[in-house]
């Protein structure tokens, strides 16, 4: 009989559960579990709104209006002299015709009694609250450190960090530059800003990409001859931020980019030492496996794939898992998926691999936990799952499938449907394909109907969300081959 496959949310896969082969296709999506952005630009205020408080300040420049242009907001970066950076930061980035820049008077502040992790999520959070009252797509901020003599630039999203994509911005990825920095800096801050906002927008990419093209070759070169006498820290943490830029730019197609971003991650490796600087140098070491891991997939190259995983591998190797609890758990996360990858590459060695990328997840979930980061504990038992059901189709392994539908049923738990509507569909389609799997094999009626109800769930929630014409058309056939299925089992009783 020929082989079904059936589509499972984790990077876009199928799962074969006839020949039990793992398959990739490209769907033209990012990595679906991981992204949860939604664009917001172009939604209009409705007549009796408040006003924006965006508004012009002393210092800065008018609001550039480039029609489809993304949304830029600059907060006042924390600290003394932190209004005077960000004016300076709102003239540059207004006088770039491929962004829509506006100039907000609040200063977004960190809750300094909190763990560094912590207070970052809860300043995005309220970030992310002024990016809907301004209908903007990103959200420059940060703060004033060493007595106000480096300006730490920060960007927020509307949506969570994206993780495991070339060139993302996150929390803890900051722009670091000496004040007032020399004039040929700017075209650093220019580059770095337009590659924070060049996956967001919607509009004009294709002249946003060529715009930052021309802007990273003498950003580089700005880098270079920053001081030798600026800390480590700092010129390491600049030096990686514009790596991102160029990492953003191929992954937006720009391929000769590739080489500029590994040449400064490179530069960038050896001014963070894991010693004094655990926290700048594991982050490094993700971004920098994250490029990796992207070019070895798009050549299908698997000793590419190999080296990215030692990038991620290096981070838990190197530092303490107790001392740097997090770094270290998200280390695992980056291996784990990279090892799930891995095993679609090589065949005779699925199994070892999958093993590998569930031993992972399992080290990864002994660090965050539940009750205090629910969100991101659901997001790594969701690949879990699916590394379960990966597993359990591969091994012919009935209880292996078992434990990935109690895993998904875990994750709901936490994913509500309200609360999260693409979580939560991504995670009862998933549910929903490891019951059909294990329903092929034991003709149990009760799976078939919670497969038929979680493809059902699924399908209605990605018919409200945009891009997700095809995974519907996916969907749906799967729903009609577990009612053909229940109807034959119906026949038969």
């Amino acid at each position: 009989m020929r082989a079904r496959r059936i589509l499972c949310d984790q990077n876009n896969e199928y799962i074969n559960f006839g020949g039990w082969r793992l398959a990739e296709i490209a769907m033209g999506l990012f990595s679906s579990i991981l992204k949860s952005f939604v664009s917001v630009r172009g939604r209009r205020r409705k007549r009796g709104s408040k006003r924006s408080s965006a508004a012009k300040v002393e210092g800065s420049m008018r609001p550039s209006e480039a029609e489809g242009a993304p949304k830029v907001l600059v907060a006042s970066l924390f600290g003394s002299g932190g209004k005077e950076v960000s004016d300076r930061i709102s003239g540059l980035l207004g006088a770039e015709g491929t962004l829509s820049t506006f100039r907000l008077s609040k200063t977004l502040k960190q809750n300094l009694r909190l763990a560094p992790l912590e207070r970052l999520l809860l300043a995005a959070e309220e970030g992310r609250g002024w990016l809907k009252e301004e209908t903007a797509n990103l959200l420059i901020w940060g703060e004033l450190e060493d007595m106000g003599t480096v300006a730490r630039i920060r960007f927020c999203t509307l949506g969570a960090p994206e993780d495991g994509v070339p060139g993302a911005y996150g929390l803890e990825d900051t722009l670091d530059l000496s004040v007032p920095w020399a004039e040929e800096s700017s075209d650093i801050v220019r580059a770095i800003v337009l590659a924070a906002a060049l996956p967001v927008n919607q509009g004009p990419r294709t002249e946003m990409a060529a715009r930052l093209k021309k802007l990273l070759a003498s950003a580089t070169q700005a880098c270079a001859a920053i001081s030798v006498e600026t800390p480590a820290e700092y010129r390491g943490r600049t030096h990686a931020a514009l790596g991102h830029a160029y990492a953003t730019a191929f992954r937006f197609g720009q391929r000769k980019a590739l080489p500029g971003a590994l040449k400064l991650y490179e530069v960038a490796d050896g001014l963070l030492d894991s010693g004094a600087y655990p926290g700048s140098w594991a982050l490094l070491q993700m971004h920098w496996g994250t490029v990796l891991e992207a070019d070895a997939r798009s050549r299908k190259d698997v000793a590419a794939m190999d080296v990215a995983i030692k990038r991620y591998q290096s981070v838990s190797d190197t530092l303490s898992r107790d001392a740097n609890r997090f770094d270290w758990a998200r280390a695992q996360v980056r291996r784990a998926i990279a090892l799930y990858k891995l095993a679609s590459m090589v065949p005779e060695k699925t199994a070892t691999h999958l093993k590998a990328s569930a031993s992972a997840f399992e080290e990864a979930l002994t660090i965050y936990d539940r009750s205090a980061m629910p969100h991101r504990w659901a997001e790594i038992m969701s690949h879990y799952g699916v590394t379960q059901m990966a597993l359990g189709g591969y091994g012919s392994s009935n209880a292996m499938l078992q434990q990935s539908i109690t895993t998904f049923r875990k994750v709901l738990e936490v994913r509500k449907r309200d609360q999260q509507p693409e979580q939560w569909a991504q995670t009862m389609n998933n549910l929903g394909a490891a019951c059909f799997g294990l329903a092929k094999r034991t003709k149990e009626e009760h799976l078939l109907e919670e497969a038929a109800r979680c493809f059902e769930g699924a399908g209605k929630n990605y018919r409200k969300i945009p891009g997700n014409r095809k995974r519907v058309r996916v969907i749906a056939n799967n729903l009609a081959r577990v009612r053909a299925m229940l109807d034959a089992e119906l026949l038969n009783t």
